[in-house]
């Protein structure tokens, strides 16, 4: 049973994913009070770029809208400032776009390297848990490896977001709905990894909690415990959640053909052959409509 799901995006506020930069002169003067609070002890003050040509540099592939073009803006900068304080969020945006692209050598490449910056950063520990999770199933070479691998990242992210400071500015409500979504992120990779294993029990309550704090309900997570569910043969309760994602739309993929279809009608297909007995192979053996979509 080879599970390649649908390719989640993680959705996180741009606060809680690039810092403030501001360009530190040589000429800044230095604080008369040396006196800091606790406060400013603990909070860790963000780099700075070393010269109004590397921030503009800088802010050029932040806010590139085309992911070619962030591409082609973090390898002009990382050329042109190789040793810069900035190197995290680079190699960082080029993880989201090659995320965004479905290029997920590359994704692996780029949350390493940004890792190899910061071991804490966040938005790298999740791309890399979800990545590798949604691409390693049950033949994959070194199968064991990665997913350890994978789970290893999720469990770092969850435990990083405890000790996460709210930004000046935003609200504790939304504050805490995007620690909620990176938590989601994390338990999704974890539920994920447990369903290659045919750990269904763990997989189930994994995805459900990820399903329960979904803010909009996902209908690729109702759809990937809705699988789940028929896994354990359980199938009027997959049915009940894969319709949920049914009226959410469902999971719309391109197919060989160039067409599109619908991975959540599929499941729903598979989950009534089984409730009805019909000729739904064994649980261990079994590939659902589905359990190798194409990445959309």
């Amino acid at each position: 049973m080879r599970l390649r799901l649908v390719f989640i995006s993680i959705v996180l506020c741009s606060c809680f994913v690039y810092p403030i930069i501001a360009y530190s002169s040589a000429q800044e003067p230095r604080e008369e009070n040396s006196e800091k609070t606790a406060e400013t002890v603990s909070r860790k003050e963000p780099p700075k770029a070393q010269s109004q040509e590397e921030l503009e540099a800088y802010q050029k592939f932040i806010q590139a809208q085309d992911l070619d073009e962030r591409i082609r803006g973090v390898e002009d900068f990382l050329l042109q400032y190789p040793e810069s304080a900035l190197k995290e969020y680079a190699y960082q945006a080029a993880a989201q776009a090659y995320q965004a692209k479905n290029d997920y050598e590359r994704v692996l490449t780029y949350g390493e390297l940004t890792l190899t910056e910061n071991q804490d950063n966040l938005v790298a520990l999740l791309i890399l848990a979800s990545s590798i999770a949604d691409r390693t199933g049950k033949n994959t070479p070194d199968r064991d490896e990665k997913l350890n691998e994978a789970g290893q990242y999720a469990k770092r992210a969850l435990a990083r977001l405890p000790g996460l400071e709210r930004p000046t500015g935003i609200e504790e409500s939304r504050w805490e709905q995007t620690k909620r979504e990176a938590e989601v992120t994390a338990h999704t990779a974890i539920g994920m990894i447990a369903m290659v294993r045919e750990d269904f029990a763990k997989a189930e309550s994994e995805l459900r909690l990820a399903t329960s704090w979904a803010v909009p309900p996902d209908p690729v997570l109702l759809y990937r415990l809705g699988l789940c569910y028929s896994f354990q043969q359980r199938y009027d309760s997959a049915l009940q959640v894969l319709k949920q994602a049914e009226a959410l739309g469902g999971v719309k993929v391109p197919d060989s053909e160039g067409k599109t279809k619908d991975l959540v009608a599929e499941a729903i297909e598979f989950a009534l052959r089984g409730k009805n007995g019909g000729a739904a192979p064994p649980v261990a053996a079994s590939q659902p409509p589905g359990a190798e979509p194409s990445i959309p």
